[in-house]
């Protein structure tokens, strides 16, 4: 009776084992399986829909008139306003948002009232920042400008990778690359690996540098 059970023990430690080796090949060489906490998305402090907003397509979201919605096509820039000038994209202060949300959306949109709120529209709390939650994230030692990659890609559209949903022009028409389509994305996820060898690729494949110094500190 022990040998049976012998066996059947080791090949269950083998299996743990080939899933762990499988998850780890999977995160190195890509993105992690999304299990464990390694979701490519979180939920947001407030949901902010990058389809009504980005898209230039009709939405599957009603308008409270009835009336089927189409997205804005609002460039990147918009919000992400520091895109083609810094290192860093940039993310609008919760006043911004409210200059367009305290007049704009039902007043009773439990999501709007949560930025009404933090903007002090409503409630008496004063102003806050929303703390957005980060989806992209490089490691530390990994220097990444946004400038020149908007600028290189607007130059040389052919180069540009994924749909944009409608978006053709402006830095909304190149993001995808990097980004994916999130004019389509109700939240925002990360759909490419963005790993070493994705970059270098890149580089190599469009004349960049690819030496140690370029990306990193």
């Amino acid at each position: 009776m022990l040998v049976p059970v012998l066996a059947i023990g080791g090949l269950g430690v083998v299996a743990v084992m080939g899933v762990v080796a499988a998850f780890i090949i999977t995160g190195w060489l890509g993105q992690p399986i999304p299990v464990l906490g390694f979701e490519q998305t979180f939920d947001q402090p407030i949901d902010f829909p990058h389809t009504i907003h980005a898209s230039l397509k009709e939405l599957d979201h009603v308008a409270a008139d009835g009336q089927t919605m189409e997205g804005l096509g609002q460039d990147c820039t918009f919000c992400h306003r520091t895109v083609t000038t810094q290192a860093n994209a940039g993310i609008p202060p919760v006043a911004f948002c409210a200059s367009c949300h305290q007049v704009i959306g039902a007043e009773d949109n439990d999501q709007l009232m949560i930025l009404r709120d933090a903007a002090d529209i409503v409630g008496d709390d004063g102003p806050s920042p929303v703390n957005w939650r980060r989806v992209h994230r490089l490691p530390d030692h990994v220097r990444f400008v946004h400038e020149p990659h908007i600028r290189y890609l607007t130059a040389n559209p052919s180069e540009v990778t994924n749909s944009t949903d409608g978006v053709t022009e402006g830095p909304s028409g190149v993001c995808s690359t990097c980004h994916g389509n999130v004019a389509a994305m109700q939240q925002v996820e990360q759909v490419e690996s963005l790993k070493m060898g994705q970059c270098v690729d890149c580089h190599r494949d469009n004349g960049a540098p690819t030496d140690c110094a370029a990306c990193h500190y």
